[in-house]
């Protein structure tokens, strides 16, 4: 039996440090490790670094009891106060040869135990090597253990550096990985909308094939029986786990993403899924089909004619509430639009998207300034981006999609008399007033407006330090101009404007008095007085106009407005991580 150690009670000043590549970092990718050997006791301990790219395959492995039956050399695991596993102890042992292709000498039985412990947890080893396999009272046993990874993980372990040795070992585990169903955590916040999120639940049971499909829901603080619901479902359905926020404050889904992603969902392939979706025959398939490092894969979506039309989605009504959902009719649509949607991809992204959780969780995730709602969407397909993701629309992969049934339009929709559909009221006051806020904090963190190209490609104009001098302003303009600069230079007191203003950023450090020391490496010198419209045109696209047209050194006019560029550095890779 395998016991545990606390690492504080470990006193490393006993043993002799072995190799030390605690602080080791390749390629960005962190591999840090150190290994310890107490020779009384001829006993090897190995410590991670927290940010081990190969940490967290350890402590599946540890919990899908991969090790035991094939590392009876494994002693005793080494945990943090958090009680987080943060390394192991080994026995020392004769290892099978020194020369790592010596692959004849890996016993044929111990390899069969292996191949069916591979099986049977759908994790394996990926470095079996005569030197990783030592002898322990004449048994083999695997050392170096946190060479292992989850199947659905085959494809990514080129990112980690890392190559499947012997190659018939390669040859099974590439097998077994074509022939894996795909693991996936949906993931659903929703408030008040619970009969979409039945009808939802359905097509996903009645249509995810023969993949693991894992469904996250959070309960926003909802009065319609949605918890009653999800408890109901949580004791009939092992593969649904539901959260609640208990109140009395909405979260939203800027919020509930994060937390079921982070602390909800079990499987590495996450997918952003809204609680008025349909998910369509072979959507999964199409996911798992496109979905690779560094991707994220997003559904076509099919929608009635409830918004304008765009080349990016499908606009045919088959209902526009579930009670007069026309499924027949859709999987009809389907099967005749198959061939001319086969293969189909387009460079865009927007909701259903799925990603591998590592992927999220390198940039931090959902930007909090954008709770509850409304451009977080933007904002995390920018950073997305920068950060090196591609986008994947597959259009063999569909759903249909009711379309904003948690909070802009939470009335629903209805039909006139000559069958014509639209919401049944406009925009809630709760969203019109949450829309226009998140609006400000994006361009105060971005300086521009949200921008994509007509298949949902984010554009992303470059982040200057621009700062405004203005004189003979007023507080409309000051409310007008603000969200468009890093700081504002002005003889207004702007105290009123500061205290009503709702905003993450600190208003007090941005404005300065007009005589203050110019800091700014862009300053754009603005006459309350003369400002026009036609200025605040400028204003908003002022780092496109500067990107195209702008030169270190210049000095000159816009309009009425006077610009001096300083330097031109960009800054927008700096936000790509939310700290």
């Amino acid at each position: 039996m395998v016991g545990t150690i606390q690492i504080n009670d470990i006193d490393f000043t006993k043993y002799e440090c072995i190799k030390d590549k605690y602080n080791r970092v390749v390629d960005g990718v962190n591999h840090g490790r150190a290994i310890y050997y107490d020779s009384n006791n001829k006993l090897y301990y190995k410590i991670f670094h927290p940010d081990y790219c190969r940490i967290n395959n350890f402590r599946r492995a540890v919990k899908a009891n991969f090790f035991e039956g094939v590392a009876s050399a494994l002693t005793h695991l080494i945990y943090d106060q958090w009680n987080e596993i943060v390394g192991y102890v080994t026995k020392e042992g004769p290892i099978l040869s020194p020369n790592e292709f010596d692959y004849q000498l890996i016993p044929k039985d111990f390899f069969r135990i292996l191949k069916n412990k591979i099986k049977e947890c759908g994790m394996f080893f990926y470095d079996l090597v005569p030197h990783n396999i030592i002898l322990i009272d004449g048994v083999p046993s695997l050392i170096d253990l946190e060479s292992v990874y989850d199947i659905n993980e085959y494809n990514l372990l080129s990112t980690h550096n890392a190559k499947i040795k012997p190659d018939y070992l390669h040859d099974y585990i590439q097998e077994l990985w074509s022939s894996t169903p795909m693991k996936i955590s949906l993931i659903q916040p929703g408030r008040n909308n619970l009969k979409y999120l039945k009808w939802s639940y359905n097509s996903i049971r009645k249509n995810q094939g023969n993949h693991t499909v894992e469904i996250c829901v959070a309960d926003d603080f909802s009065n319609d029986g949605t918890w009653e619901w999800c408890l109901e479902t949580m004791d009939k359905d092992p593969h649904f786990n539901a959260i609640k926020n208990n109140g009395p404050k909405r979260l939203g889904h800027t919020i509930l993403y994060d937390r079921l992603v982070n602390e909800v969902a079990e499987h590495d392939i996450c997918m952003i899924y809204h609680a008025d979706m349909y998910l369509c025959p072979g959507a999964l398939d199409s996911i798992e089909k496109h979905l690779i490092d560094k991707t994220i894969v997003s559904l076509t979506r099919i929608e009635p004619p409830l918004h304008p039309p765009g080349p990016e989605k499908i606009l045919v009504d088959f209902g526009i509430e579930p009670e007069e959902f026309d499924e027949p009719k859709l999987l009809r649509f389907l099967e005749d639009s198959k061939n001319e949607r086969i293969d189909k991809t387009t460079e865009g992204i927007f909701a259903p998207w799925a990603f591998y959780k590592k992927d999220f969780q390198e940039i931090g995730g959902h930007d909090e300034i954008f709770a509850p709602q409304s451009k977080e969407d933007t904002d995390i397909f920018n950073r997305f981006q920068l950060n090196g993701i591609k986008f994947v629309q597959t259009w063999e992969g569909c759903v249909y999609h009711m379309t904003c049934r948690g909070s802009r339009f939470a009335d629903g929709a209805k039909r006139n008399p000559d069958g014509q559909v639209f919401m049944k009221n406009r925009e809630t006051d709760e969203w019109l007033k949450q829309n226009q806020k998140s609006t400000r904090e994006f361009l105060r963190k971005w300086g521009h407006f949200c921008k994509h190209d007509s298949l949902m490609k984010p554009i992303i104009p470059p982040k200057y330090d621009i700062g405004f001098v203005i004189t003979n302003a007023n507080l409309s303009l000051i409310e007008a101009l603000e969200p468009w600069c890093a700081n504002v230079y002005c003889d207004f007191n702007i105290a009123e404007y500061i205290s009503k203003e709702d905003t993450s950023f600190n208003l007090n450090d941005k404005f300065k008095p007009l005589d203050n020391e110019k800091l700014n490496e862009i300053l754009i010198q603005i006459d309350g007085s003369r400002f026009t419209q036609e200025d605040f045109g400028f204003i908003q696209q002022i780092s496109e106009i500067i990107e195209d047209s702008g030169d270190e050194g210049f000095h000159g006019e816009i309009g009425t407005l006077l610009i001096d560029i300083i330097k031109m550095n960009k800054y927008e890779d700096e936000l790509i991580i939310c700290k």
